[in-house]
């Protein structure tokens, strides 16, 4: 399992679409319309969180462990680039 676009995953087959009684496998995955779909997970063990803590707290000048950067960053996921854009096929466990 590899992290995949919504795109990228759209061009590969899944493993459930195949049809008995047809010769070929019926469309690509579906992504996030799918109930088997995982987003990745951005933890405070991410190294894009990571970065994005140290970040602000060098901007106000806090002390580890950073308590409130880790806060405003949890607030402002999406001005840090922290929601997740790939994900996986949930069927195959992660990745």
């Amino acid at each position: 399992m590899t992290l995949r676009t919504p795109d990228e995953a759209a061009e590969t087959l899944c493993p459930f679409s195949r049809v008995f009684g047809l010769p070929q496998a019926s469309k690509g995955c579906h992504g996030p319309s799918c109930a088997l779909w995982r987003w990745e997970v951005v933890t405070t063990a991410h190294p894009l969180w990571r970065d994005a803590v140290k970040a602000e707290a060098a901007k106000t000048g806090e002390k580890v462990p950073y308590p409130k950067a880790a806060a405003h960053v949890a607030e402002n996921k999406e001005a840090y680039g922290l929601i997740p854009t790939k994900g996986y096929c949930g069927a195959g466990g992660a990745p």
